[in-house]
């Protein structure tokens, strides 16, 4: 009698686990429309940092689709330039000129390109926010 008990509780939790651990809408729209990208990019970035933390990875995972997609928004032409001296500051160790050269590549700043690009997207966002912010004051 217990057993069917304890099943039935864990199962009544089970949605709320679930619910609690998913994929931002970002983060599921990057996984499902470039998963090779994800998997190779943002995926493995937060593994790299956290292992089999699978809750922190699940977060890193939405933090860094969240800013990129962020990013995107924000962005101004103007400021390309501010963007890729970020993106090369904050690119994952051993993509450096990897990135540089996707960059270079790219004809849109779009997430289909950007999604290429391995590196800590929200450091970019931080770093491009506040060299626009104070680019504009002088």
């Amino acid at each position: 009698m217990k057993r069917p008990i304890v099943i039935m509780i864990l199962l009544m939790c089970f949605p709320t686990f679930i619910i609690a651990q998913s994929l931002s809408t970002s983060a599921t729209y990057i996984k499902e429309n470039f998963p090779e990208d994800y998997e190779k990019g943002i995926r493995q970035f937060a593994i790299n940092q956290w292992g089999d933390d699978y809750e922190m990875v699940v977060y890193v995972i939405n933090n860094q689709a969240d800013k990129l997609v962020k990013l995107i928004d924000v962005f101004e032409s103007e400021h390309t330039n501010i963007a890729f001296k970020a993106i090369q500051e904050w690119s994952v160790d051993g993509y450096l000129q990897a990135n540089i050269k996707k960059f270079k590549e790219m004809d849109t700043f779009d997430l289909k390109s950007l999604i290429k690009i391995n590196c800590d997207w929200e450091m970019v966002l931080y770093v491009y926010e506040k060299q626009v912010k104070a680019k504009s004051i002088f």
